[in-house]
């Protein structure tokens, strides 16, 4: 078995989620090694230039994370285009989408569309390393559209094109995020390909990770995202090889915290990276109730159940909250919380559920991992025609 220490996790991209404030306010609770950009959407005529919000981390300020940008693409030469200003502006590589299996992408060629036949994918990816230096792009991808019959002929494919790195979730585009992620799979890409393999599926825990590393031993590098989402502490849980426990007021202001970064994202962008620049976000607060409470005055916070906030800024916390209350003890999965009309009403809430609790442990609950599928299927259950939470790019 391969020395654990050198094993590398990181947060998968996700759409309409990881962006550049989420980002920030992610990396003061567990700091990933890395992180991804959504995917931009690469066509004849965009980007001429980098949207300047999309990846200011590259070049310019000192964080605790590595970026990954990431592009999708319906033709090769669009996705070239796009990588060149990504590696003009400082990125290492850059990711090319051929993963996200949202209708949209997929009804334009893109994404996951790639996959349905080899032929198309490996010509695609093959058009982009004779136009760009080698170990200069990466390739994210699922096992396959339908099924998993071209899996072999892709990694085979793949053998002679100089990747930097190969992603792999481990689930067709059919399957979405139901049924368990196919590791073997990815291992088997791991130990064929000679560049490193990143795997990605069902790392909910610091528990489920000692098995999937017993099972999958050669595999050094995982991105985690709704497993993330669901416990934002996961990168410190996985360090710590336990369970992380919070202070009900270090809850209460990291979500404050969040809501902040949002609102300074919206209405304030020049003071939020003038704080990037000055090095606030350089350090993680983690768990530590007395680094919140720093960051959160850095960012101009006061009463945090006084706080009134733009509704995209409120509407992107309740979504982190609908989340992450998965982790929280069953007290907390209170649907009415959602109902609450500003900021300040909600964070009053949640404290007001148990205001004499001292501390929180964050931890994965299996039994409601069906709520967080695709189907949103309960054992035993009926398919519930509806998809719930971000998709993975």
């Amino acid at each position: 078995m391969r020395d654990s220490a050198k094993v590398v996790f990181g947060l998968a991209p996700m759409e309409g989620v990881s962006d550049f404030p989420f980002r920030l306010w992610f990396s003061q609770c567990s700091a990933p090694a890395f992180m991804g950009t959504p995917f931009l959407r690469a066509t004849d005529s965009f980007p001429r230039m980098l949207p300047e919000d999309f990846a200011p981390e590259l070049n310019r300020y000192q964080l605790p994370y590595g970026l990954i940008p990431q592009v999708m693409a319906s033709r090769s030469e669009d996705f070239v285009r796009a990588a060149r200003l990504f590696l003009d502006a400082g990125a290492d590589f850059v990711d090319l989408n051929c993963g996200c299996p949202s209708p949209n992408p997929v009804s334009g060629g893109a994404g996951s569309s790639l996959l349905k036949k080899h032929e198309t994918f490996l010509s695609f990816v093959s058009a982009i390393a004779s136009a760009l230096p080698p170990e200069s792009f990466s390739v994210k991808m699922r096992t396959g559209f339908d099924d998993l019959n071209l899996f072999e002929k892709f990694v085979t494919g793949l053998k002679d094109i100089p990747l930097r790195q190969l992603t792999v979730h481990g689930r067709t585009r059919r399957d979405r995020y139901d049924g368990e992620a196919r590791w073997d799979l990815i291992e088997h890409a791991n130990t064929n390909l000679p560049y490193p393999v990143v795997a990605s599926g069902d790392v909910l825990s610091h528990k489920t990770w000692l098995t999937k590393k017993a099972q999958h031993p050669t595999i050094e590098r995982i991105i985690i995202g709704r497993g993330a989402l669901r416990n934002p502490w996961l990168f410190e849980e996985l360090r710590r090889g336990e369970a992380v426990t919070l202070s009900l007021r270090t809850l209460i202001l990291a979500l404050a915290s969040f809501a902040q970064i949002m609102e300074l994202s919206y209405n304030d962008k020049d003071r939020l990276h003038a704080l990037a620049l000055a090095g606030l976000f350089q350090s993680t607060c983690g768990t530590d109730e007395a680094k919140w409470e720093d960051l959160w005055r850095e960012l101009g916070g006061k009463d945090p159940f006084e706080m009134t906030v733009e509704r995209f800024a409120f509407g992107r916390t309740k979504m982190i909250w609908n989340s992450l209350r998965s982790a929280l003890p069953a007290i907390y999965f209170e649907p009415t919380l959602l109902r609450a009309k500003s900021l300040g009403e909600f964070l009053k809430a949640i404290h007001a559920i148990d205001p004499s609790r001292e501390e929180l442990q964050v931890e994965h609950n299996p039994d409601i991992d069906w709520l967080y599928s695709s189907s949103r299927k309960k054992p035993g259950a009926q398919t519930e025609d509806a998809e719930t939470g971000p998709s993975e790019d």
